[in-house]
């Protein structure tokens, strides 16, 4: 029984010799001829030649240990070399002019690229990044029209690309949303104004956007100019009856001093009329010798008085009247009038009102700045009190945009704009100058308190969180702050400004979320001056 057991496992063990040997000669086969295995490989070849006993089945798994060990060893460096390689080609893609979107997903792939992750897992990463960029260009390919044919192409250089016709697509459907939002403040019950902000506000991105977007531009266009012309008849109409009521009133005016002139008459034609019949009285009373001959004449001359004085009555009681009623009206009109002009002047009031306010922050606009720093300089002029300005700007807007869209950019000026509408006193001015560029008035402030004011307002700011719900991310953001001041050497509205907007731009250089004051014709960092005096 034991001879039978011993007798298998030989057969078992010559069985596995010869696999193994088959297994062997198959690896050198396939092996390279040079190189760091090609003395192993020789040896290798030369043991199975053999057919020594010695060459048992411990002495076949010890040379292939050490075959795959060596194997396994060039695979690592193969891979080594091949993960940097496949990093280098990724690296001078994130080199290239990319979006920001698409620039982050580069600095994904490179941040998971290891060489402890096997060759799928690199494939399956590179190839993400793949579907993403191509459906990024399917987008931005989806979203353009042919504007000029192929024989114009090949004419003349245009210039203009089909990114730069979607980006214009986009600006242009966001300026006919917010014309028409305008329009519909003041004209709130016009359908057709209605529609047209209902159609731009729900216009797809896509092939075709930029058409829709032309056409938009293109009825708000005409029907503004057709408000303006209905306004201007208005207008005209209105100064007419202004016109005509004034006239009017003149030419009341006139009767009035016609009345006046015609009772003036009547009381001198009366007068003389009274001294005739006094004289005539004492002509005839000299003529009379009876006592009885003398009252009959009394009594006939007070008769004739008496028919002379309501005769006058009589006729000042109808001008009296005609003047009451001509008075009467000539009030009723003026205060018509009168009132018509309040009504017009507080409209009028309101449109200035608006017309200097911002529409996406509501605070002052560039207009409304120019407005009110030229008053606070003439009061600077005559009081000598200080006058500083502050400039702010939002850091990195633009990647801001890019990367979240202009409807987070526009939610994150909105925000700013009613921070610092908040955190400003109630003397000061908050106006956005344009962009992402706010500016602040600041009279009867002098440098060491308007950079108390910044320094507030930037712990405000640096506080601000805007929760991106779709995205699942929190942003922040900073800003820089260049601020200068009225001097005897740099009086001029302009040249303070153009101070505070280099001081803008030192604390951008300096690195963002800074503080730069313009004094003395010098930029000075006030973390690195404590005290500004």
């Amino acid at each position: 029984m034991n001879s039978e057991i011993s007798s298998q496992d030989i057969n078992t063990l010559k069985r596995t010799n010869t696999e193994l040997k088959r297994a062997l000669k198959h690896f050198i086969e396939v092996a390279p001829n040079t190189g760091p295995l090609s003395v192993q490989i020789n040896n290798i070849k030369e043991a199975l030649k053999s057919n020594e006993a010695m060459f048992t089945f411990a002495s076949l798994v010890e040379q292939y240990a050490k075959m795959k060990k060596n194997f396994d060893n060039v695979d690592y460096q193969a891979q080594k070399k091949d993960v940097n390689s496949f990093k280098s080609l990724i690296k001078k893609v994130s080199d290239k002019n990319l979006s920001t979107n698409q620039q982050e997903k580069v600095e994904d792939i490179l941040s998971e690229i290891s060489l402890q992750q096997p060759a799928h897992v690199l494939l399956i990463g590179a190839g993400k990044a793949l579907e993403y960029l191509a459906s990024d260009l399917a987008n931005v390919r989806d979203s353009s029209s042919i504007v000029v044919s192929e024989g114009d192409i090949t004419t003349e250089e245009t210039g203009v690309v089909a990114a730069d016709i979607h980006l214009a697509s986009k600006k242009l459907l966001k300026d006919v949303v917010i014309v028409s939002k305008q329009l519909a403040k003041t004209y709130p019950n016009d359908k057709f104004i209605s529609n047209v902000l209902h159609e731009a506000s729900n216009v797809k991105e896509g092939k075709g956007n930029f058409f829709a977007s032309i056409n938009l531009l293109e009825r708000t266009t005409t029907y503004l100019t057709l408000l303006i012309q209905q306004e201007r008849c208005a207008a005209e109409e209105m100064l007419n009856d202004i016109h005509a009521n004034l006239v009017d009133a003149f030419n009341r005016t006139t009767v009035i001093q016609s009345i006046v002139e015609s009772s003036k008459d009547e009381g001198n034609r009366v007068t003389n009329n009274m001294v005739t019949e006094l004289k005539n009285m004492e002509v005839k009373a000299r003529a009379i010798d009876t006592i009885e001959g003398m009252q009959r004449h009394i009594k006939d001359s007070v008769t004739l008085l008496s028919d002379i004085m309501n005769d006058y009555a009589k006729t000042q009681n109808e001008i009296h009247l005609t003047h009451e009623a001509t008075i009467n009206e000539l009030t009723h009109k003026i205060e018509s009038t009168s009132s018509f002009v309040d009504k017009l002047e507080k409209k009028l009031n309101v449109a200035e009102e608006v017309s200097l306010i911002d529409e996406l922050t509501t605070v002052g606009n560039r207009k409304g700045y120019v407005l009110r720093i030229n008053k606070e300089r003439k009061d600077w002029q005559a009081s000598k009190q200080p006058l500083a300005l502050m400039v702010i700007d939002v850091d990195r807007f633009k990647s801001i945009n890019d990367s979240y869209g202009h409807s987070i950019g526009d939610q994150v000026l909105k925000c700013l704009g009613q921070t610092l509408k908040k955190h400003i006193r109630s003397t000061d001015y908050v106006a956005r100058y344009g962009g992402e560029e706010f500016v602040i008035i600041l009279p009867a402030t002098d440098l060491g308190k308007t950079v108390q004011i910044a320094r507030k307002i930037r712990d405000v700011v640096n506080s601000l969180k805007f929760e991106l719900r779709k995205k699942n991310k929190v942003l922040k953001i900073t800003c820089s702050f260049g601020i200068s001041t009225f001097t005897d050497k740099n009086s001029n509205s302009t040249e303070v400004f153009n101070a505070a907007d280099k001081a803008l731009y030192q604390a951008k250089e300096s690195g963002r979320d800074a503080i730069v004051v313009a004094k003395d014709e010098q930029m000075v960092d006030i973390e690195l001056e404590k005290e500004i005096v």
